[in-house]
């Protein structure tokens, strides 16, 4: 029997490490090439230095100290705190709590005499005034009222389709995720469909939607689109850095992957797919809770109406879209599989720099496809020739899913294959994977 530990350790430690003490620690260590690398300047940062604040406005060392303060916590495609110095260890959750070691972070109060922190120039802020920059996205700043609501505390993520901020909801006193989409016509389009989605989800029962993060608030503001969502705290891709990229323990993989699955299952039964399901989608409600949630539906559609041809995170991509044949809720399986095993080990199971060497990876592990799969992708020239042979040549079966996994038992193996097939329809689906006895096995009362 696997020894239980907790997800709350693991966010305990997190929120540690998360404090600007520890942020100004980067690591020089070069990681392996499974390992994703992480910005070290958040976009929030850059957007601040792109400002020249006169002195007598604001302090220098007041404008780094509350910089200092905000926290780079992740939320859509967004920047990467830095590698935790520590993996898990024996401390229960009790001992945890009480030593006092779990911090909850807060945007600290600066000396400004009342003054807000603003990242544009004293004097540019009027009613005729351009809110956005060059590339649309909304100029947030520290202090900023959106919508004489949400009043800015930090940056949380900047992704292709807008930027997110750390907020408090004035009326309720809470702190919530403002998401703002770009003010231009196809980011508001996907916006308007990710509204869509989230607004159907919202309509199932609560049960159902308890991994599903929640929409709170919706609104157009100075041209922009923005979502007001519930704030959660840490995603899996940092829980997996916490452990110093090594393997959680299996009884907390089948926690977060069955949950997962249950998410998936509602989102399938109204034919919807998410369409990037990865370990920076899924985030920790709490630390008082084991419960994930699914976050960041702007590039997901319906199966009857694709918005977008080509998606999925590159490590994360079904072979479907690699050959751009049409998709369906079958990619968020093979992104599961995926997962289940970055969970398992620590480890990214495919790291690329282009879709030929996932293509190479694709065989090492899985062997070559069927060529009849292949000739039905719009893009089937770039891997196989006239002639029907590949273009891309590799070691099929070198890396299996058997080797890689080596040491794990028979359940574990099949579950994580009946995820990744080349062929969509032999991948399992949302409700097969609840009742596999990898998933069925799972015992609540050890986490």
């Amino acid at each position: 029997m696997y020894k239980s530990t907790t997800l709350r350790f693991m966010i305990a430690k997190l929120s540690a490490d998360l404090s600007p003490a520890s942020q100004t620690n980067t690591s020089d260590s070069t990681p392996s090439t499974s390992v994703r690398k992480k910005p070290k300047t958040s976009s929030f940062q850059k957007a601040v230095a792109k400002y020249d604040i006169p002195n007598e406005a604001l302090p220098e060392s007041v404008v780094t100290q509350a910089i200092k303060k905000v926290k780079n916590q992740a939320y859509i495609k967004h920047k990467k705190s830095n590698s935790f110095s520590e993996g898990l260890g024996d401390t229960s959750i009790s001992q945890l709590l009480s030593d006092g070691k779990y911090k909850k972070q807060e945007i600290n109060e600066t000396a400004t005499s009342g003054k807000i922190l603003c990242i544009s120039k004293p004097g540019s802020i009027s009613d005729d005034m351009n809110y956005d920059d060059d590339e649309n996205y909304y100029k947030g700043f520290i202090g900023d009222d959106i919508a004489n609501r949400y009043k800015i505390l930090g940056a949380l993520g900047k992704g292709t389709f807008g930027e997110v901020f750390k907020c408090l909801d004035k009326k309720t006193n809470t702190e919530v995720a403002v998401k703002i989409i770009r003010n231009e016509k196809t980011y508001r389009e996907s916006g308007d469909q990710e509204l869509s989605l989230l607004n159907e989800l919202s309509e199932i029962s609560l049960e159902s939607q308890e991994n599903i993060v929640k929409l709170l608030d919706s609104f157009e503001f100075r041209g922009h689109l923005c979502l007001v969502f519930e704030l959660l705290i840490a995603d899996l891709f940092q829980i997996i850095e916490n452990n110093n990229n090594c393997g959680l323990p299996i009884n907390n993989v089948k926690a977060i992957i069955k949950q997962i699955i249950q998410a998936l299952q509602v989102m399938h039964s109204l034919k919807m797919i998410h369409c990037d399901i990865k370990p920076d989608n899924i985030m920790l409600k709490n630390k008082d809770q084991n419960l994930v949630k699914i976050i960041d539906f702007g590039s997901s559609c319906k199966e009857s109406r694709r918005f977008l041809e080509y998606v999925q995170n590159r490590n994360y991509r079904a072979p479907e879209i690699v050959f751009d044949i049409d998709y369906t809720k079958a990619i968020d399986i093979w992104s599961l599989g995926c997962i289940t095993i970055e969970l398992l080990t620590g480890k990214s199971l495919f790291k690329v720099e282009n879709e030929q060497e996932l293509f190479r990876s694709f065989v090492n592990t899985f062997g070559y496809p069927e060529k009849y799969f292949v000739r039905k992708g719009r893009r089937n020239h770039i891997f196989i020739d006239r002639q029907g042979r590949f273009k891309v040549k590799s070691a099929p079966n070198t890396n299996s899913i058997r080797n890689i996994l080596q040491g794990f038992d028979l359940d574990t193996i099949n579950f994580v294959e009946s995820c990744l097939k080349w062929i969509p329809e032999h991948r399992i689906s949302a409700d097969q994977a609840l009742v596999h006895p990898w998933i069925s096995s799972y015992i609540k009362d050890e986490l």
